[in-house]
């Protein structure tokens, strides 16, 4: 449903003229300039659906899946630390262990999407990169970004970039 709005606004935003003579160009110029946003660079919704989708189908099991990707729409998929923001909500799940098809272990517990949390600090340490978030109530949580797979929540500008790129691949011929 957040989606659709989002769309709306998008698709109302191309539609109003007198929008755009409210809107500061230059001064959006400058903010899409001055945020690091080379990790969209060329990316539609369906481009960033279609990655989670891909970790989701390696970990999880089937009756899983659709679960898990409801609960990830409106992230992205992190897996460079430099496209990791701070301040901004992460969700994550570790790389299981045991694998879900060794059927050779008894009472494995199975990958888990963790409620996450906000990103407050990136630690390099001896034995690899942590990232220390607060949650919801308000206890630090640190994990190990080599050992997981981390989903970012996509901020309302970067959806609007993201579905700008998609309009715009839709026009090309």
């Amino acid at each position: 449903m957040k989606d659709e709005t989002i769309h709306q606004i998008f698709e109302n935003a191309l539609k109003d003229p007198e929008l755009f003579s409210t809107i500061d160009i230059e001064r959006l110029l400058d903010s899409i300039e001055n945020e690091k946003n080379e990790y969209l660079d060329e990316k539609t919704m369906e481009d960033i659906t279609k990655d989670i989708y891909e970790i989701i189908n390696e970990v999880f099991y089937e009756d899983e899946k659709e679960e898990i990707c409801n609960k990830l729409v409106g992230y992205r998929y992190v897996d460079l630390l430099h496209e990791l923001h701070k301040g901004k909500h992460i969700r994550w799940i570790r790389h299981n262990k045991n694998n879900k098809n060794d059927n050779n272990q008894k009472n494995v517990i199975g990958p888990k999407l963790t409620n996450g949390g906000i990103v407050t600090d990136i630690k390099f340490l001896d034995n690899g990169t942590h990232i220390l978030c607060k949650n919801l109530i308000g206890r630090f949580i640190q994990y190990k970004f080599d050992d997981c797979y981390t989903f970012q929540k996509l901020s309302v500008d970067e959806q609007l970039i993201l579905m700008a790129y998609e309009h715009i691949s839709t026009k090309k011929p």
